[in-house]
């Protein structure tokens, strides 16, 4: 059960739906690189892509072999965990609170890859309205019998999804190193944006 008490102070403000918009520090103008900056839609656009272009080198027997790498789990029960979290935020968005913990875990997205690529395909398609300052509510999972709410906007769980994909995505990388090295893969798959940019400053 999620405590909406924990909403805090401005939770009649918070269910009016009023934009909040959070102002991180901003790089200095004057020195920032003229490249234009990547939002957290265009970063999900781009990371669902890298995983339907995988998805597509899958037959479904592979895809749901259980692996020693993942003590009998397979890849296609990562990828379905990382679906799942995406529909999750859909939902959230539609209601007013997330709950990451309500995932339905449909088998088919973990046994067959081309319909879990068609639903990544169309998740961009599906939060390109969304504004990423508008404000949400996200039901966290502790253990405990009340579950604590806290405030954060589409924009942070974005941000979150995107760092959870990549999470995942590094497992499910070891597993196609050790199982399946005819897949192609992005050199970058499951490696961090900051983790890229440090080691290409120290080369």
């Amino acid at each position: 059960m999620c405590d909406l008490k924990q909403r805090g102070k401005n939770a009649s403000n918070w269910d009016k739906k009023t934009p909040v918009i959070v102002n991180f520090a901003a790089p200095d103008r004057k020195t920032a690189s003229t490249e234009k900056e990547m939002q957290a839609k265009e970063a999900i656009t781009a990371i669902t892509g890298q995983i339907t272009d995988l998805l597509g080198q899958f037959t479904p027997y592979d895809y749901r072999k259980p692996l020693d790498e993942y003590d009998g789990s397979s890849i296609g029960q990562h990828f379905r965990h990382i679906l799942e979290f995406f529909q999750c935020l859909q939902q959230g968005v539609s209601n007013g609170q997330v709950d990451y913990a309500a995932r339905k875990r449909n088998l088919l997205y973990e046994d067959n890859p081309s319909i879990a690529a068609e639903a990544f395909a169309a998740f961009p398609g599906l939060i390109e309205a969304y504004s990423e300052a508008y404000p949400i509510s996200v039901c966290a999972e502790f253990g405990s019998e009340v579950r604590p709410v806290y405030e954060s906007t589409v924009g942070r769980e974005l941000l979150f999804l995107y760092d959870h994909a990549i999470h995942h995505l590094a497992i499910i990388r070891i597993g196609l190193n050790c199982q399946f090295p005819h897949i192609s893969t992005d050199r970058h798959l499951g490696v961090s944006p900051a983790t890229i940019k440090s080691r290409q400053s120290a080369s």
